[in-house]
């Protein structure tokens, strides 16, 4: 089963239209871990919940999240369909629906991003996406635990 897992190096800009593309063919449910939000990405999030899709977004306590991104925070914690949990341990991203998923460094932060070089890891393998989400889950409280 070739490409079905798919390791990159991220390019300018090519990490932000991965996770993009990711967000735009969720249909259903976006799972997502990441230290904190900006605002591209939250208008993102907001997006897809306006359009009933469930997001549960894993991120840092309120209280070390940068203080120009507590505002971000702080509306997603009051959008309809955006769940939030948090987490104090969080060192990368892990954004998955229920048929892809992202890992790589870094946070959810589109021109942090553009000028990272990140190694990227796409997966495409139901078995694969299953060990994503059990790290994922390893994050959340043992009575969310899927």
């Amino acid at each position: 089963m070739v490409g079905n897992i798919e390791i990159e190096i991220s390019e300018k800009g090519s990490i932000n239209e991965e996770i993009i593309t990711l967000f735009s063919n969720s249909t259903t449910t976006l799972n997502i871990l990441t230290p904190y939000v900006d605002r591209f990405y939250t208008n993102e999030i907001k997006r897809l919940a306006e359009k009933g899709i469930s997001v549960l977004v894993i991120t840092h306590n309120r209280g070390l999240i940068p203080r120009e991104y507590g505002s971000f925070y702080d509306e997603l914690k009051s959008s309809d369909n955006v769940k939030i949990v948090n987490s104090p341990n969080i060192q990368c991203i892990i954004a998955f629906n229920d048929k892809k998923g992202i890992y790589s460094g870094g946070i959810l932060d589109k021109n942090l991003l553009d000028k990272s070089i990140l190694i990227l890891t796409k997966i495409n393998e139901a078995s694969k996406l299953m060990k994503l989400k059990q790290v994922y889950n390893l994050f959340l409280p043992s009575f969310m635990r899927k």
